[in-house]
């Protein structure tokens, strides 16, 4: 299904129950809404699901920059309003993460419980020639070529030697990103920083980490939840930066256990 504004047109989906509480899920650069296609039968007894492309990505539209983590969290309150969805829980992985941070502070009426997995509150700004790297590897060589880096710095050499199927489909959803879409997001994660802001959010939060995530470290949730009063972190064995998809039960029991109270 597709949700229209004036400037881009955001595809989700929904499923579960009718009435039942909502959790909305957002995903990471360069992957789609089929991001979380582990965790949704775990949760469609009790929960309605709503799942979306950013704008970018997937089979949402990817209009020309700039992007900013705020104009992606305007999409998500759009689409919610479109909807008619009050108020819901948040799960984001990574930017997707970006995101729910940016909502539990500004939209904290519209939120319940928060979930904030592999990301990080503060973009250090000496990481800005790395991601310059990444976008003029993207233009000038496109997504497949940019795939194989990416997949070892989200899943481990062992999950990948021993879920080639699961591998795949990961390959294919970073392959498949548009270029703008990448580019614009990836421009917008890289000038991120809600450190000081971070303070306002009173949501119940759940901070996941991989334990051998390079990308947005143990130390990264850790700076979080010293920010976050109340929340709790849990931390996935074995997992890198997907830990969603590599610890995929652990990570379940914690999303479920967490959203259920």
């Amino acid at each position: 299904m597709q949700a229209c504004f004036n400037d881009v047109a955001i595809h989700y989906e929904i499923e579960g129950p009718e009435g039942a509480p909502f959790v909305t899920f957002s995903h990471s650069l360069a992957s789609s809404l089929e991001l979380w296609d582990l965790q949704v039968p775990a949760l469609l007894d009790k929960f309605r699901v709503l799942r979306f492309d950013t704008r970018g990505h997937g089979s949402s539209s990817a209009p020309p920059g700039p992007y900013s983590i705020e104009v992606l969290t305007g999409d998500l309150i759009r689409l919610l309003d479109h909807l008619e969805i009050e108020r819901t829980h948040f799960a984001g992985i990574s930017m997707g993460g970006m995101i729910g941070q940016v909502f539990a502070c500004r939209h904290a009426d519209r939120l319940d419980r928060l979930v904030l997995s592999n990301t990080t509150c503060r973009v250090d700004p000496e990481a800005a020639p790395l991601w310059e790297e990444r976008i003029r590897a993207a233009e000038t060589k496109g997504m497949e070529a940019l795939a194989p880096d990416i997949l070892k710095r989200w899943l481990s050499d062992h999950f990948r030697r021993n879920q080639p199927e699961l591998t795949r489909r990961i390959h294919d959803m970073i392959a498949a990103t548009p270029v703008s879409g990448y580019v614009g997001c990836s421009k917008a994660i890289g000038v991120f920083d809600i450190s000081q802001e971070l303070h306002k959010a009173c949501a119940p939060t759940l901070i996941i980490a991989g334990r051998l995530d390079e990308s947005t470290p143990v130390s990264a949730a850790t700076a979080i939840q010293e920010r976050i009063s109340g929340s709790e972190l849990a931390v996935m064995p074995g997992a890198l930066h997907l830990s969603n998809v590599e610890a995929s039960e652990l990570f379940n029991q914690a999303l479920v256990g967490f959203l259920e109270g």
